[in-house]
């Protein structure tokens, strides 16, 4: 019975070992998984990290391309074309007497670059019977300047008037300090003006007389200076209500 006993343990034992050593390997493998795990996380932060480090950098460099755009879209006054130059020069008119001599069909804006190598602008009727309205030209600083003859400073040459392209904060309004008791407003006064110096000058109208009327009844009696027959009508006008006017 013992020799029975002893021969079933002898022929079970590598049964028993194996079945150990699968128990070991399964044991092993449990306690390396944990690591693989992590190394599979780290690489998800890097991955993640480095979108982020993208991001950041394209919303850094986005400014400074705005930026060049905004330089890009400022005006070289050193290369205006012939229409920059009247618009400019017709924002000085606009903002000090209300009229646009670049679009209204009465005025003309004249070019043209002297011996000094400066461009220079002057305003003129269409009529072509009034002398020059007024004169601009463009500094070789690039700034806009307009003759002091026409702005009553004659001794003092040339005066800027504006820095920038189309900035009239130099400017300013005709009439500002007149007495709110005129009735009329500086555009209508400078037409008035106008329309008394065609008046003298293609009709001999006397001057003093002009002067003397209204600006108001000067206006109404304008038939028009597109044509010599709208300046003959409008003298015949004015002579018809001031037969002084005729000398």
């Amino acid at each position: 019975m013992k020799k029975l006993t002893f021969l079933f343990f002898i022929l079970s034992s590598p049964f028993f070992l194996a079945s150990c050593g699968k128990d070991n390997g399964q044991s092993t493998e449990s306690t390396h998984s944990p690591s693989s795990v992590k190394v599979e996380v780290s690489s998800t932060t890097k991955s993640s990290s480095s979108s982020e480090e993208t991001q950041v950098t394209s919303s850094t460099t986005a400014p400074s391309s705005s930026s060049q755009s905004e330089e890009t879209n400022e005006v070289d006054t050193k290369n205006l074309s012939a229409a920059q130059v009247k618009e400019w020069v017709a924002s000085i008119w606009i903002k000090r007497k209300n009229i646009d001599p670049y679009n209204d069909p009465d005025f003309e804006i004249e070019l043209e670059t002297r011996d000094d190598g400066l461009l220079y602008a002057t305003v003129e009727m269409t009529t072509q019977q009034i002398d020059t309205l007024d004169s601009f030209r463009i500094s070789s600083d690039e700034f806009l300047e307009e003759s002091g003859y026409f702005q009553s400073m004659p001794d003092k040459g040339w005066i800027v008037v504006s820095k920038k392209y189309l900035d009239t904060s130099l400017v300013n309004k005709e009439g500002q300090a007149s007495s709110s008791t005129e009735g009329n407003t500086a555009s209508d006064h400078e037409r008035a003006n106008m329309i008394r110096d065609i008046m003298e000058n293609n009709q001999e109208l006397d001057a003093d007389v002009l002067a003397s009327i209204p600006d108001e009844e000067i206006l109404e009696a304008n038939a028009g200076n597109a044509t010599n027959s709208q300046i003959a009508q409008t003298a015949e006008n004015l002579i018809r209500l001031y037969p002084d006017l005729r000398p």
